[in-house]
């Protein structure tokens, strides 16, 4: 049975004020502190210092995001960067994501290994102890991604008509990246009324479900704002035509225009559409509601939840790199099995997932990236076992608080 979602969720819950919160970023924020909880646990249990692990875990914050946005950006520069007028506010924008975990992978490896090094304690060792929590953030993290509709895969369907293979095959909806893709390539139908010629583009392009989706009160409150601002000027202006109110409200009213006006310029494509003749009664015209309708009609084909595979991956290695750690002689030879057997996952993946063009040598630049870090991560097991001894010498034990001698009565 394929299941068919109604809509992305890349909102969590909306405040009141209209703060919402990202279901992205709630996963990714509960994935990250949970790994840091369970990495300094790793490390009290192996008499390291937990306050380093603390340390350690705030530069792969840092570092990590600052990676995975800076790798994101050098990937899709030219299609998503090149063109916006206002560059520097879109690179650092990623309130709708943009995040590549490789990127942020080795960024926050970078990060470690100048951390160790300067404060001249165990590489070898902490690596070993966060290389599970890494797993385990990212397996919250590919959570975050299904329920943005980012990362999504290829086709689960053989030919047209038949049913989709495997049977646990989705449907993201209209508006998520997997829809609007598989529109352009014609792999979806989408009905008319949804389809637009912008002033700018000759192009046709679908109209925003983010303007579909839009509440009502949000929708009608510049107009509204607009309307009171004419009625209150009218007002003052019968009883006192020079008086500073007056004037306030003459100036209150040319703000709350121009307001109204870039608010139905964003609206544009949904107002547009609402031209056409409704399919329910041909002698008005469709209502937002309508149209919401239409679009509930047109997902995206099925396609693998590559999100979800990525994630049970993650959690396996988790579980894998945990045992490891626990019955391990040799210190560094947890995080030589994950630079090992993570990049086989993600070559793997990136062969259902669809989202990524293959423009390095045929391949994806993850799967490029994979196969670097396999070469580095076999190089790094051979000189592990060869040369450097089974336990690191700065692998020191963590002192214990010295308890503070009780006050005499």
């Amino acid at each position: 049975m394929r299941r068919t979602f109604e809509r992305v969720h890349p909102e969590l819950i909306t405040l009141p004020g209209g703060f919402s919160i990202k279901t992205y970023g709630f996963f990714l924020m509960l994935g990250f502190l949970s790994a840091v909880w369970l990495a300094m646990r790793r490390a009290e249990q192996a008499k390291a210092n937990p306050d380093r692990m603390l340390d350690l875990a705030f530069l792969c914050l840092i570092f990590g995001i600052g990676g995975a946005r800076l790798f994101y950006v050098i990937h899709y520069w030219k299609t998503r960067f090149a063109d916006v007028p206002n560059k520097f506010f879109a690179v650092i924008n990623i309130t709708e994501g943009g995040l590549e975990f490789l990127g942020g992978f080795l960024g926050a490896f970078a990060a470690i290994v100048v951390y160790c090094w300067w404060t001249r304690i165990s590489l070898r060792l902490y690596l070993d102890l966060i290389a599970p929590s890494a797993m385990w953030g990212l397996a919250f993290g590919r959570i975050g991604c299904f329920f943005n509709g980012c990362c999504f895969g290829g086709l689960a369907v053989a030919a047209p008509g038949q049913p989709p293979s495997p049977r646990w095959a989705v449907q993201f909806p209209y508006g998520s990246p997997a829809q609007y893709r598989h529109w352009e390539d014609r792999k979806a139908t989408v009905p008319a009324e949804l389809i637009a010629t912008s002033r700018e583009a000759v192009q046709p392009i679908l109209v925003p479900e983010a303007q579909l989706s839009m509440p009502v009160e949000h929708r009608e409150k510049p107009l509204r704002a607009l309307q009171e601002a004419k009625e209150a000027y009218e007002k003052a202006k019968s009883e006192d035509p020079g008086g500073k109110e007056t004037l306030a409200l003459q100036q209150q009213v040319a703000k709350a225009k121009k307001a109204a006006e870039q608010h139905l310029t964003e609206l544009g494509l949904v107002l547009r559409a609402q031209k056409h003749p409704s399919r329910v009664n041909p002698a008005r015209e469709m209502t937002v509601s309508e149209l919401q309708e239409l679009a509930r009609q047109a997902p995206s084909a099925p396609v693998h939840p590559t999100q979800l595979y990525a994630s049970g991956g993650a959690l396996l290695l988790f579980f894998f790199l945990s045992a490891v750690l626990r019955y391990r002689r040799r210190h560094g030879a947890v995080v030589g099995l994950l630079l090992l057997l993570y990049p086989v996952q993600r070559i793997l993946e990136e062969l259902i997932r669809a989202d990524n063009p293959h423009d390095v040598a045929g391949l994806t630049i993850s799967q490029s990236i994979s196969v670097a870090m396999l070469i580095a991560a076999a190089a790094y097991l051979w000189v592990l076992y060869r040369r450097l001894p089974e336990k690191s010498p700065l692998a020191v034990e963590s002192e214990p608080p010295v308890a503070k001698p009780a006050l005499a009565h």
